[in-house]
């Protein structure tokens, strides 16, 4: 009886080792990011990079995190292949799925950006041969007018002034980045560039 409840446990550990070892990690989406997790590193700034990297890495696609450059102020984001759980054909099948990934995480990844890292200057993002970038000032300025009326750079250094944002405004975000419309009238404005080999 003893050698059958052994092997059973023995057998159990096996499938639940295999198949716990077989499944891929899963990437942020726009639907399970926590705003609660986000809000954490509201005053985060340029300078302070371990928490600029948590940050990027809690935001839409933070599991391919490939290199994060804040070189003058300017926070660049390449998103890739980086060693980790996932292969690049997967990584690749994330961002490029047919149902604007892409342009969904990059318009709401600089939106949060914009509000939780206010000293940047812009705002860069690359995945494969894709790229987009944007400035802090134009960022502002389509927040302030499709969302709610962002508070300064200095405003949201202050204590709980990001906080409060996010609390008032996340349901508006997330109903615009899943519009096709706002989608469309964004990357009009500030279109995602192809880079040449």
């Amino acid at each position: 009886m003893k050698y059958f409840q052994v092997l059973s446990l023995l057998v159990l550990f096996t499938f639940v080792g295999v198949t716990g070892c077989s499944q891929k990690e899963s990437v942020t989406s726009i639907s399970n990011v926590e705003e609660k997790h986000l809000k954490e590193y509201s005053r985060t700034y340029i300078g302070d990079n371990s928490k600029v990297m948590a940050i990027v890495q809690s935001l839409p696609g933070g599991e391919t995190l490939k290199d994060l450059n804040l070189h003058n102020k300017s926070l660049r984001v390449t998103y890739g292949y980086n060693d980790g759980s996932l292969s690049e054909d997967d990584i690749l099948q994330y961002w490029f799925d047919g149902k604007k990934t892409l342009e969904k995480n990059f318009l709401y990844n600089a939106i949060y950006l914009t509000i939780l890292v206010p000293n940047a200057q812009s705002y860069s993002f690359k995945v494969d041969n894709q790229s987009f970038s944007i400035s802090r000032k134009e960022m502002s300025t389509f927040i302030s007018k499709n969302i709610d009326s962002l508070p300064s750079s200095d405003e949201l250094l202050k204590e709980k002034k990001a906080q409060d944002f996010i609390d008032r405004n996340t349901k508006k975000i997330d109903s615009m980045v899943e519009s096709k419309d706002s989608l469309k009238q964004f990357f009009k404005s500030f279109p995602i560039k192809e880079l040449q080999g």
